[in-house]
């Protein structure tokens, strides 16, 4: 019997995880496979919902509940959390943020790493910074690891309703087919409530699919 993978992804904000890859979650989770998030904010400087739902003191410790939420839909195993400022990574210590991220990897030992690309898919800059620590930690293992960068392959990039920046598909080394779990994509999508202007800007039309026809 072959071992359990296991599969470490690593973002900077809660809700990365299921814009960018909630479907790849769920198929790895269908195929019995270990999964940890490594997130490395809490979220704390996104938008409060219009209407405001709450405070922007509280945002923090409410995005990091709608995380476990959307988590728990998905079949994430684990949430490594930290708090190293939303939209201040660059400010940290860049060193730490590597040994951090590497001593995670000793801990955990993935299979795979997934992270976003080199430009963040949005540019945005703690995005470009997560990615940059962990290609250094990967750098800096005792043991052999594969790592994937989330992409929109420049066939698709004309369908989405914001600006992304787009992988030319000749470099898309591997694709997965989410469409089984577009039901849980949306619920998880939901779960991060705070967000929903987000939600709905990039996915249009997410809850009224939420609750029509695909609830």
């Amino acid at each position: 019997m072959s071992q359990i993978q296991t599969i470490l992804y690593v973002f900077a904000h809660p809700d990365d995880e299921t814009f960018s890859c909630g479907g790849t979650i769920c198929h790895f989770h269908q195929l019995g496979m270990k999964q940890t998030l490594f997130c490395a904010t809490h979220g704390e400087a996104g938008k409060t919902g219009n209407p405001q739902l709450y405070t922007q003191n509280e945002l923090g410790n409410v995005r990091l509940q709608e995380l476990q939420n959307a988590l728990s839909i998905l079949g994430m195993d684990r949430l490594i959390i930290r708090n190293w400022g939303d939209g201040r990574l660059s400010e940290q210590p860049f060193l730490s943020i590597v040994n951090e991220l590497h001593s995670v990897m000793e801990e955990i030992r993935p299979d795979r790493v997934i992270t976003f690309p080199p430009s963040g898919i949005s540019g945005h800059p703690d995005h470009k910074v997560i990615q940059k620590a962990t290609i250094a930690a990967i750098q800096k293992i005792s043991f052999p690891i594969k790592l994937y960068y989330i992409v929109i392959p420049e066939s698709i990039a004309h369908l989405s309703s914001v600006p992304v920046l787009f992988t030319p598909d000749e470099y898309v080394s591997e694709k997965i087919d989410v469409t089984p779990y577009h039901k849980k994509i949306i619920q998880a999508l939901s779960a991060h409530k705070n967000q929903h202007l987000s939600v709905e800007k990039i996915f249009s039309g997410i809850f009224v699919r939420l609750h029509g026809s695909t609830a």
